[in-house]
């Protein structure tokens, strides 16, 4: 990532949801702050709901990052006063928000331009992160992508990390001829990561706290978390917390089954947002941890799912639920359940 802004290149990074996007940019950020002539800004589209909410969020993930104490941040203040917005504070945390009233689109379209213009201008190079980037499909202005686009064809100062965890939107976004944003960034997908490195940092995180952890039970950790980065940590926080001294595997065991437990009630709620047939697919994935076939035969026959033509309908319903996920390697398509906790609960 560091080498393609420093080349000059726009990066798109794909995962799955909590692999570890957020974190990964922020500590690319905290990297290029030790250079004098960067400056970075992050800002998370997933709660937006339109441009105007892009616009705003934006801006205020400027002013939060360049605040008026900052020559950028005054001139920015500046500038905002002059395009017609309200700047209000958040009660809990102080932050500042911004706001604009448009009456008409090209008000906004025109105002977007102006800000990413004004970073355009500084003298520092300006690196901007937009996480959940795949949320711009659903606003109701249909041209967002293209308008986006023939901003950023402009820039010459300003370079972008598009993130997000639906990858089927993101990469029909950035690889379909058909769409503005076609080939027009470096991809790069976040996979888990490697076992050996993984189980090493592990054992050093416990022997920091005083802890020792066997080789079986650090195994039992990556396997039973299929490597995913917030699940992982999850159950080894769970495990640090629960033990002393010397852990083994029935100490991990011990803490499953309590993160489980914790858990049921809202597995079973899960159950009500679903159909029959969804419920029975999801079920069917979850034993086999990872299913290539979901509509061949042996699987259909063997959990008692109806025809292929049903399972099809189901399978993706719970794609677009974000309950199950699909990925591709050489061998074709994967199928396994989204929620590491709820494939185990299933699997029970």
């Amino acid at each position: 990532m560091i080498e393609n802004i420093k080349n000059d290149i726009n990066t798109t990074l794909f995962s799955i949801r909590r692999m570890g996007k957020t974190g990964l940019i922020k500590h690319v950020f905290h990297l290029l702050k030790r250079e004098k002539d960067i400056e970075c800004i992050y800002i998370d589209i997933y709660a937006t709901q339109s441009l105007q909410e892009f616009t705003n969020e934006l801006a205020s993930s400027i002013l939060n990052t360049f605040p008026e104490s900052k020559t950028i941040g005054k001139k920015f203040m500046g500038f905002l006063k002059g395009l017609n917005t309200t700047i209000s504070y958040d009660q809990f945390t102080g932050t500042p928000e911004v706001g604009f009233a448009f009456s008409q689109a090209r008000q906004n379209d025109y105002s977007l331009k102006e800000i990413f213009a004004f970073l355009d201008k500084q003298k520092k190079q300006v690196v901007v992160a937009i996480d959940e980037f795949q949320q711009i499909v659903n606003y109701p202005e249909k041209n967002t992508e293209a308008l986006l686009r023939t901003i950023i064809q402009q820039l010459k100062n300003v370079k972008f990390i598009f993130s997000g965890s639906q990858k089927h939107l993101l990469f029909e976004m950035f690889n379909s001829a058909k769409r503005p944003f076609f080939s027009s960034t470096s991809p790069l997908h976040l996979d888990p990561i490697s076992r050996q490195e993984y189980a090493k940092f592990i054992s050093s995180i416990f022997a920091k706290g005083k802890r020792s952890i066997d080789d079986e039970a650090i195994a039992f950790i990556l396997d039973w978390t299929c490597g995913h980065t917030y699940y992982t940590q999850a159950l080894c926080n769970r495990v640090y917390s629960q033990s002393e001294g010397k852990i083994t595997l029935l100490n991990v065991l011990v803490a499953c089954d309590s993160i489980l437990q914790e858990q049921e009630n809202i597995y079973y709620q899960y159950r009500n947002l679903l159909t029959l047939s969804q419920w029975r697919l999801l079920g069917a994935i979850a034993h086999e941890e990872m299913v290539s076939q979901p509509t061949g035969s042996q699987f259909v026959s063997r959990y008692n799912l109806g025809n292929p033509a049903s399972v099809l309908r189901a399978l993706d319903a719970l794609i677009n639920k974000e309950m199950v996920f699909k990925e591709t390697d050489e061998k074709g398509n994967l199928y396994r359940v989204y929620d590491c906790f709820l494939m185990r609960w299933l699997g029970r």
